[in-house]
């Protein structure tokens, strides 16, 4: 009987955790000049014409916050999306392709902690004051640097500041 209710407490356990996203690791972080909206729009346009396929090949998710002066960006690999078809992957040479960049999502607050697709790397911009921003990014260790010598090079273009 004992091990009846045990075995029931762990598969429960188990079946209880299978959604949920771990939370990556920071991997670099620091602080910019520019304004965030327009370097979190430069850093997906950067990635999406890298040449490298693991990069290029990332689907973006962009949100801003207004009242907050925030702006997040979600990279996602084609096999972590749930809504990615053949009809439009990437992968498929007869996919009709969607190129126009990715609309931010204008949003009031966050949700809640995050509890969507498995991410490759998210980057978070904060407007410290009228031309500076810190910068958050998490993720895996390959696209995060990638994605923060993006950022770098964002940060050098003066069509970014105000």
């Amino acid at each position: 009987m004992k091990k009846s209710i045990l075995l029931i407490a762990i598969l429960l356990t188990g079946c209880a955790s299978i959604n949920t996203v771990k939370d990556k690791p920071q991997l670099y972080n620091g602080k910019f000049d520019g304004v965030h909206t327009r370097l979190s729009h430069c850093i997906v346009n950067k990635l999406r014409s890298d040449s490298r396929w693991v990069i290029n090949s990332q689907q973006f998710k962009m949100w801003e916050y207004p009242d907050i002066a925030t702006s997040e960006v979600y990279a996602y690999a084609l096999h972590a999306l749930p809504e990615m078809f053949a009809r439009i992957s990437p992968l498929n040479p007869d996919a009709v392709f969607d190129n126009s960049p990715p609309q931010s999502v204008i949003s009031t607050d966050a949700d809640g902690p995050y509890v969507g697709p498995e991410y490759s790397f998210t980057l978070l911009l904060k407007q410290v004051n009228n031309s500076s921003v810190t910068a958050i990014l998490k993720g895996e260790k390959y696209e995060g640097r990638i994605a923060w010598e993006g950022l770098l090079k964002c940060s050098l273009d003066p069509n970014i500041h105000e």
